[in-house]
């Protein structure tokens, strides 16, 4: 992220993102020393400790991904562009781009709509069928942008902040 003043909907972004990282924190608490240990190791130690994947659509662990789709079924929607700033035992942090189709009228004639956002995964739980490995269960969306599009003659707006349920198989 930059290091530049925060104005207006950023700022309201960013402090709904510390919320959001605290909530993240306290639900996914890990003990200090698991964290220090994980922060000195080695990249290749820190996956064999436990450090969290988020599951793509092909059931793949992934870390760092630069895209995430989360209709696995269609692709009608997906997280984009993720520059990365964090990837913790207790969550994780990105900026990219939140694209979707809107389905109207129908999801073969909808049309794309794209929207910056602040991008976090949180609460790691055990990976079923995967001994010692963790994955993040919430995706949380925190738009810092325009959030309204016109969709089947209508105006829509976006809510500022949406939180996603991951699947152990992928997407949401």
């Amino acid at each position: 992220m930059s290091t530049a003043p925060i104005r207006g909907r950023a700022r309201s972004a960013a402090v709904t993102l510390c919320g959001v990282a605290a909530i993240a924190t306290a639900a996914c608490a890990v003990p200090a020393s698991a964290t220090a240990s994980a922060v000195r190791a080695p990249a290749a130690t820190v996956a064999a400790i436990g450090v969290p994947v988020v599951v793509d659509c092909a059931a793949q662990p992934q870390t760092r991904p630069g895209q995430y789709t989360l209709a696995c079924a269609d692709g009608n929607a997906a997280v984009t562009g993720l520059h990365w700033d964090s990837w913790g035992a207790t969550a994780a942090f990105a900026e990219g781009t939140s694209t979707f189709n809107d389905c109207a009228p129908s999801c073969v004639a909808g049309h794309g709509h794209s929207f910056p956002a602040l991008i976090t995964l949180w609460r790691a739980e055990p990976l079923p069928g995967h001994h010692g490995q963790r994955y993040f269960t919430r995706l949380t969306l925190i738009y810092t942008g325009n959030r309204s599009y016109h969709a089947d003659g209508k105006q829509h707006q976006l809510p500022q902040t949406v939180t996603y349920p991951l699947s152990q198989y992928g997407g949401a």
